[in-house]
């Protein structure tokens, strides 16, 4: 006999199991695509118009020392480019799978190899 907590985990089982909808899974690639611009617009252009100094090195590093918290939530949004990056990937995969299963794989692929090699230069 079912009882009704049987009955709501599996209604709880089939909605997890339950395709997403293209539409939702675009909607968070469209949101991550946000995400990517606004943190790589205060990466890239933001924070070393206010921490570096052509031409003085050590004026350079005296105003990253003197603005901690500002250099390292540069790196920190680095970081959320690159996690952002990895789980774009993903949805663009399922995205572009009914179109054409090897091209979105090799999509894929290549995607995840530019965000590890960006990976890379942060590191330096």
């Amino acid at each position: 006999m079912n009882t009704s907590a049987d009955i709501a985990s599996s209604g709880l089982a089939a909605r997890e199991n339950a395709p997403r909808s293209p539409i939702a899974i675009a909607r968070l690639a469209g949101l991550l695509y946000i995400v990517i611009a606004v943190a790589a617009g205060f990466a890239h252009f933001y924070l070393p118009s206010q921490m570096i100094v052509a031409g003085d090195a050590a004026a350079t590093a005296r105003n990253i020392v003197a603005n901690e918290a500002l250099f390292r939530s540069g790196i920190a949004s680095e970081y959320l480019i690159l996690l952002s990056e990895v789980v774009l990937s993903i949805l663009l995969y399922i995205l572009l799978k009914p179109a054409s299963h090897t091209l979105a794989l090799l999509a894929t692929i290549f995607r995840l190899i530019m965000t590890a090699i960006h990976g890379m230069n942060l590191m330096n």
